[in-house]
């Protein structure tokens, strides 16, 4: 892990913690080496930095951002890739990050994708995209559903404990083992339903 994120991590993780009582329970379910994928609900602009914090202090993460978050200005498009943010359209098929994502996994990385594909602001649950289960399939990767919470709380809530941000990890879904009936499109579907619901179930645990 390179040592700016290491000891960014660490730091802002313990600011979290203190000051807004954050909570991140199933740690241990995050294997040490290897291709990876944590799918997490996305509620606010907020999750990504929250959750590559509660990964960080096991494994160094890579996440995909959205493209028109580099183009606000130069420091802050060298801050994400700095922080291993990488570009990606959020309409139509992007083969450039899908193949720079590949890259990242087969060589034992740690990806953040959000299944949902865009931010559900809070109500509920948004129907998942097969972005997560088509990665997963193509590179033979696991994926760990994770379930966050209280990121679009009011900071005085969260301040004086009226709420808290939580991180809860979920077991391991091995893609390796799902089912291979059916087209890659089909399956890619079925899987990232499969993260998803694997996400909600994590909710009652919250």
């Amino acid at each position: 892990m390179q040592f700016h994120i290491f000891i960014t991590s660490i730091l802002t993780f313990l600011f979290l913690k203190i000051v807004f009582g954050l909570s991140v329970k199933g740690q241990e379910n995050i294997p040490r080496k290897g291709g990876l994928i944590i799918a997490p609900n996305h509620l606010s602009n907020w999750d990504p930095p929250v959750i590559a914090i509660s990964t960080a202090l096991k494994r160094e993460v890579f996440f995909l951002a959205k493209e028109e978050l580099f183009w606000a200005n130069k420091f802050y498009a060298w801050l994400l890739k700095k922080y291993n943010a990488l570009p990606v359209k959020r309409y139509g098929i992007d083969k450039k990050s899908i193949k720079m994502a590949s890259f990242l996994l087969r060589k034992g990385k740690t990806l953040i994708v959000f299944p949902e594909g865009k931010r559900n602001k809070g109500n509920g649950f948004l129907n998942p995209q097969p972005g997560v289960g088509y990665l997963a399939l193509k590179n033979k990767v696991p994926i760990i559903p994770v379930y966050m919470s209280g990121t679009t709380e009011k900071l005085l809530n969260l301040l004086f404990r009226k709420n808290r941000v939580k991180v809860i990890f979920g077991k391991i879904i091995n893609a390796t083992e799902f089912s291979s009936n059916g087209s890659y499109l089909d399956r890619s579907k079925k899987l990232s339903r499969l993260v998803m619901s694997k996400i909600i179930s994590l909710k009652k645990n919250a």
